[in-house]
């Protein structure tokens, strides 16, 4: 017995004209099918074949089991059921800055693409750690010639210097190059402060607000693939806030005061560079579109920096 997924690249085509099991097989031939199941006793021969991909996946493409019936003989090509190779994505740098990366998709069919966003930078001081990215993954019908860019987002900087806050780690992204259709998204972690560790990244369509126990302080999570935002005029002057993250519809609107606050991570528009820490920091947001930390001064504390992602 053999079980076939139908999706949206396989196809099973039935006919009662193979009389015999050769006469099956010969069609098979024809048609280069993957597998072929033949039932003399009814004349009955069904061929897996593998067609065009589709762009989406309608409801009745679900699982279906041939070869089930009594007297059924089953033939499988020998590659029928070999995947893919996998691709695995190099690190595109360390840092905010990076570039994109492209794949040139050789084989019409169904992958599974895996992705995950980077930590954010942590307080090595205080052992306080940079929220994880986020891990995501999707099986998506991609036709040959098809050119998909991917973003591999990177860490965002971490400090040794107490009431300092490390960078927001950059988002992972995954998107058709010609009409830039996003395919998977995977945001980056929060930069932790000196006392509590950074936020995870999110897999939804919402990022998270921050940590900030004190109103001013707060930022807040884009939504629905917009930025993060903030309010830098209500930052008290005896600190420095972090920069926002950066979400797939673009980066935040508000930049930063003065360059001892942490800048706005880039979105697409802006290559994803993360955003730089403020002076005198080493705090930068990941590449990815992660926000950089604002800078520790004697007197002036410095916020964490927002993870890069959808939203």
């Amino acid at each position: 017995m053999l079980k076939a997924v139908l999706n949206a690249y396989n196809n099973v085509t039935t006919t009662t004209k193979a009389t015999t099991a050769i006469d099956c097989l010969a069609k098979c031939q024809r048609v280069s099918c993957s597998a072929a199941v033949s039932v003399e006793s009814n004349a009955m021969c069904e061929m897996v074949t593998i067609t065009t991909a589709k762009r989406s996946i309608s409801a009745n493409q679900v699982q279906r089991v041939i070869g089930s019936q009594v007297g059924a003989k089953v033939w499988k090509a020998d590659d029928s059921d070999r995947p893919s190779p996998a691709v695995q994505l190099r690190n595109s740098s360390t840092g905010r800055n990076g570039s994109i990366q492209s794949v040139l998709i050789n084989t019409t069919g169904c992958y599974l693409i895996k992705a995950a966003g980077a930590r954010g930078g942590g307080n090595l001081l205080t052992n306080k750690a940079g929220g994880q990215g986020a891990q995501v993954s999707t099986r998506v019908n991609l036709t040959a010639g098809t050119q998909l860019s991917i973003v591999v987002g990177q860490m965002g900087g971490s400090t040794s210097l107490d009431i300092e806050g490390g960078g927001g780690g950059g988002g992972s992204f995954v998107y058709r190059t010609v009409d830039r259709l996003l395919l998977l998204a995977a945001g980056g972690g929060g930069g932790a402060s000196s006392f509590t560790n950074g936020k995870p990244g999110e897999t939804g369509i919402n990022g998270s607000d921050s940590l900030g126990g004190y109103a001013p302080f707060a930022g807040f999570g884009g939504t629905n693939g917009q930025p993060g935002s903030n309010s830098p005029a209500s930052t008290p002057s005896d600190s420095n806030h972090g920069g926002c993250g950066a979400g797939w519809l673009g980066r935040a609107v508000s930049p930063r005061r003065s360059s001892s606050d942490g800048e706005r991570g880039g979105s697409l528009a802006d290559g994803w560079v993360g955003g730089s820490a403020g002076n005198g920091s080493v705090c930068n947001g990941g590449f990815g579109g992660g926000g950089g930390g604002g800078s520790r001064t004697s007197s002036v504390r410095g916020a964490a920096g927002a993870g890069g992602g959808f939203s």
